[in-house]
């Protein structure tokens, strides 16, 4: 499982993206909230192999894109003893 975080450009919502690589295609889902908790909620999403080749990207609740990383922030268990993630906003 892949994992990445950031900020949709379009709602200013935190979003969390977890994906996963199979044979056939790129499956995964996406969460997001807003600072004040009155937005949270998310999506599956899934990407057919063809369609993946090249950059990946995910689309956030409001239909912004959001594009996944060619090296996710984490992968699987592997991650820092300290979770905390410094969110970007891509400037």
């Amino acid at each position: 499982m892949n994992y990445h975080w950031t900020i949709c450009p379009k709602c200013s919502c935190q979003i969390a993206v977890n994906w996963s690589l199979r044979d056939d295609a790129v499956t995964g889902s996406l969460r997001r909230w807003s600072n004040d908790r009155s937005i949270n909620d998310g999506r599956p999403f899934l990407v057919p192999a063809a369609d993946a080749a090249g950059a990946l990207t995910a689309l956030c609740v409001c239909g912004a894109p959001i594009p996944l990383p060619e090296r996710p922030d984490a992968v699987g268990g592997n991650r820092s003893d300290d979770l905390r993630v410094t969110l970007t906003t891509g400037d």
